[in-house]
This record gives structure tokens, C-alpha cells and sequence, in this order.
């Protein structure tokens, strides 16, 4: 019985990371005391015989029958049981993509357009690497399942009020650390409009609620529940991870720790093109971007570790939609602690700045590597509480 619960157990922890907000198994296909399934499952836990998966996760409105029921959330969960690494990749919904017979497109049109399939084979062609598996999850889906969990803590970062009646989207949730139920964390993951950065800063906190609801389906606690979340997960969630995958991934993901994940949003450029807002990338940009949350985490251990202690603050400064929220991204993947992000109010920068009130040389010249064309300007008074703050400048 315990092998059989530990089984489940990973089963659905590989489920809520892969949905990213849900999990799903074919429960009607899947016997856990199936003597068959298990010894499947342990014939393929050989990491020599197991290899590197990405799963494309869609967030899908289906509440309204007129709606094209576009992907609101794409995120690429890409998991390596080799080195037990695992990074989490938004893919912001303006993308620019060009699909055959269509034209240029948004990449959140690929879904309703051609399906699950279409979807995956878009981001494949984006970030050059085959998309092994999708899951597919609504909005009420992802409300259940949050209240299955028993809520999930999440820090909101800002004061969030929102009404859009024509949509029937209300948000009403205040700044501060607290247990979210289904429809106020449905809430977060869907605000946007309050964001310096929209859609980007949206992603981020998408992807640290996903951090949060992973932590809490660790707990041993959710084996007491694990008939009620499994139950949403067969009733809302569409995948086609066959179970037999699930099993064979199950020792592993019971081993990744939330160290072990990177997060980052796919890099690129927010830009009007005919009057339509695009999110533009650069091929070149992508692969090298893609290689780098594919590296080992531990050859920039001690790297990352002093980069922990620099507090930064990110302000744009120069007017381009999207950079402080790109650049903070960039920072956190080199382990620096990205503490505000932010615009400045009044004055344009032609140049950007990095405003330096420490004493290590070593940051700032990695600092200077990140910003290519940045100014070091140091800052004497040192009366702020943060170590470093960078001004985007237009010439980013």
C-alpha cells in the first residue's frame, strides 16, 4: 500500500508541475495495484533509459460560447531526470508567429486554430526543440483544484482591483502574504492591467503561484485529499501524457526540489507593428537563452550564491514596454535578488545605468556583461535599501 501511495503521490506532483496549474492522469485507464504498471515502472526508472521532456501547458477560457477560446497562459515545462532539473518558461500570448495559411499571428491564436497540436508544434518551431506533450486546463478546472489543495499561499505583490463587466472578470485581493482559495487565485494568475509591465509581470507571478502550489502538493498532507484532486484532474484536464509516462517520471519528481527550477519568460521584445501589439523574438536570442536554463545549475553555485546578497532594483527609464520586467528575469537567472520593478515617472534615459552602491567589483563588471551598453555610475550616499539599481535607458 505504501509503494502504491507513494506512486499516486508522484503521479501527482509530475501532474501539477507539468499542468502547471493542474495535473492530469487517466484515471480510467490506470490501476495503481496493477502489477504490470509497476514493474513498467521500474524497468524505466534508469536515468540512462529515460530522457528530457517538454510539456506545453494551455490555460484556455471556455467560460464564454462566443469567445475563440484563445490560449491565455502558455508555459513549457521542461524537465531533465538526468541532472533532476527542471525549468518553467512563459510564453508571453502577443508573441509574433507566422502560420501557414494565416499569416503573421499572435502565438495564443495557434491553439484555436489547429488544436493542442498546432500549439505544440508552434512552440517547437519557436524554440527549436521538439514539444513532447500538451495539458490543457480552464479556468474552473484551476479553481477546483486550488480549493482540493486546501488554498495555496502566495505573497500578492501589489494591490489588485480590477472590473471588467462586459467580461465578468472582477479582482479585488490586497498586497501581502495569504492563503488564496480557487477563484482569488484565479484572480492573481488573471490580473494584468494594474502591472507597470502587463502581461509580462503577469507571467512572472503565474509561474512563482505555480512554485507556491507545487510546495504545497509536496506536503505529505495531500495524500488525505488525493480522491478529490485526482477526481478534478479526470473531470477537468485535458492531456495526452499517457500514464505509463507518469510512472516512469514518478521516483524522480519526488526528488526535485524548488531549487532546482528555473523560471524565466521567453525573451524578446513588446513592439506595435500596424497598430497591433506584438511580442517579437529573435530566433539567435532563443537558442542561446534556451541553452543557458538547459546548463547545470551547480557549475554557478558559488556564483549564484553571492549573487543572492545584491539587492537590485530594475526602473525603466527609457519608455520600452516590457524591459524592467526582461531584465528582471534575466538578473534572477543569475541568481541576483530582484527586490522592485518599477518606471521612472517624468524623465526619458537615453543611456542605461547601473547605479552601484557596493564595493564588489566583480558584480558590477558582471552587471556591465549583462547591460553591454550601461554606464557605471557610483552612488557615494549609499542611503538605499537596495545594493544596485538599474535605469533602463532607450539604448537597451
Amino acid at each position: 500500500m505504501r509503494k502504491v501511495l507513494k506512486v499516486i503521490s508522484a503521479i501527482l506532483l509530475l501532474s501539477l508541475l507539468s499542468a502547471g496549474v493542474g495535473g492530469y492522469i487517466f484515471l480510467k485507464s490506470l490501476n495503481p495495484s496493477d502489477s504490470f504498471l509497476m514493474q513498467r515502472s521500474s524497468e524505466n526508472t534508469n536515468s540512462e533509459t529515460i530522457q528530457k521532456i517538454n510539456i506545453l501547458v494551455l490555460g484556455v477560457d471556455e467560460t464564454s460560447p462566443t469567445d475563440p477560446k484563445r490560449s491565455d497562459t502558455m508555459i513549457l515545462l521542461s524537465y531533465n531526470p538526468k541532472t533532476n532539473k527542471a525549468y518553467i518558461l512563459s510564453i508571453p500570448r502577443d508573441t509574433m508567429i507566422k502560420l501557414d495559411k494565416y499569416g503573421t499571428q499572435k502565438i495564443n491564436a495557434a491553439y484555436p486554430i489547429g488544436g493542442p497540436q498546432l500549439a505544440m508544434d508552434t512552440v517547437s518551431q519557436l524554440i527549436g526543440e521538439p514539444v513532447d506533450y500538451y495539458v490543457k486546463i480552464g479556468y474552473e478546472g484551476f479553481k477546483q483544484l486550488v480549493d482540493d489543495l486546501g488554498g495555496v499561499e502566495m505573497n500578492v505583490p501589489v494591490d489588485m482591483n480590477y472590473d471588467d463587466y462586459a467580461g465578468n472578470l472582477h479582482i479585488h485581493l490586497k498586497k501581502g502574504v495569504q492563503l488564496l482559495d480557487g477563484e482569488k487565485a484565479l484572480q492573481l494568475v488573471r490580473f494584468r492591467h494594474g502591472y507597470a509591465e502587463q502581461d509580462l509581470e503577469r507571467v512572472k507571478v503565474q509561474r512563482e503561484f505555480l512554485l507556491a502550489m507545487f510546495e504545497k502538493a509536496k506536503n505529505p498532507s495531500t495524500l488525505l485529499k488525493i480522491h478529490r484532486i485526482l477526481k478534478t484532474i479526470n473531470q477537468y484536464v485535458e492531456t495526452n501524457i499517457p500514464p505509463v509516462t507518469m510512472l516512469k517520471y514518478a521516483d524522480y519528481i519526488l526528488k526535485l526540489d524548488k531549487e532546482n527550477i528555473k523560471t524565466a519568460t521567453l525573451p524578446g521584445t513588446p513592439q506595435y507593428v500596424n497598430g497591433i501589439a506584438y511580442y517579437i523574438t529573435d530566433p539567435q536570442e532563443i537558442q542561446e537563452f534556451i541553452a543557458n536554463l538547459d546548463s547545470n545549475v551547480d557549475d554557478k553555485t558559488n556564483e549564484v550564491a553571492v549573487n543572492k546578497n545584491i539587492k537590485i532594483e530594475v526602473l525603466n527609464g527609457g519608455g520600452i514596454p516590457g524591459a524592467a520586467a526582461k531584465t528582471a528575469d534575466l538578473l534572477k537567472q543569475q541568481g541576483y535578488d530582484v527586490v522592485k520593478i518599477g518606471n521612472v515617472i517624468g524623465t526619458t534615459y537615453n543611456t542605461t545605468q547601473i547605479i552601484n552602491r557596493t564595493d564588489n567589483k566583480e558584480v558590477v563588471e558582471n552587471l556591465k556583461k549583462i547591460l553591454k551598453n550601461a554606464i557605471v555610475v557610483e552612488d557615494t550616499n549609499a542611503n538605499s535599501n537596495v545594493d544596485v539599481t538599474i535605469i533602463l535607458g532607450t539604448n537597451i
